[in-house]
């Protein structure tokens, strides 16, 4: 009778711990901005260290979460410029950009006037700098730039995914 009842306890316990872990992670921001600029390696292994991966934004609506959330972080008045990291490179082939977490080409996309350009430029960045017509347009940036890295909270996902 008492290993019976402990049994029940050390389920409904476990069953409590599975909730609050499920609660806490769906009440867990979908963004994040790294807190210093890194190059963007570093941006996709600072990401990852958080359990979140470079940002996607392969929509509108995404491409608006992005630049809201770019925006409250309110960097971008004092620097004049102001750039993020976004999740996708053409390092595998030139003007051909891949998101790097999915491998999937890009289909939308948010490119400034004139982008990319390509030559030394093969990352992915949000970037806001009026000056230069970039107001919270894409750009392919030096992965070896200084950005933030914009990170990205995923449901976890089966290795296939649909194309």
């Amino acid at each position: 009778m008492i290993g019976n009842i402990s049994n029940f306890l050390k389920l409904t316990l476990l069953l409590l711990a599975v909730f609050q872990l499920h609660y806490i992670f769906a009440q867990s921001p979908k963004y994040h901005i790294a807190p210093y600029q890194s190059n963007w390696f570093e941006a996709s292994e600072y990401c990852h260290r958080m359990g979140m991966r470079l940002a996607i934004a392969d929509s509108e609506e995404k491409h608006n979460d992005v630049v809201r959330e770019a925006k409250a972080a309110d960097l971008h008045e004092a620097a004049g410029s102001f750039g993020v990291w976004l999740g996708a490179t053409d390092l595998a082939r030139t003007k051909v950009f891949i998101w790097h977490n999915t491998g999937i080409r890009l289909r939308y996309t948010h490119w400034a006037a004139g982008e990319p350009t390509g030559g030394n430029e093969h990352c992915l960045e949000l970037h806001y700098w009026i000056a230069q017509g970039f107001n919270w347009t894409w750009n392919d940036a030096p992965c070896h730039d200084m950005r933030y890295a914009m990170c990205e909270n995923v449901d976890k996902v089966s290795c296939i995914e649909a194309f």
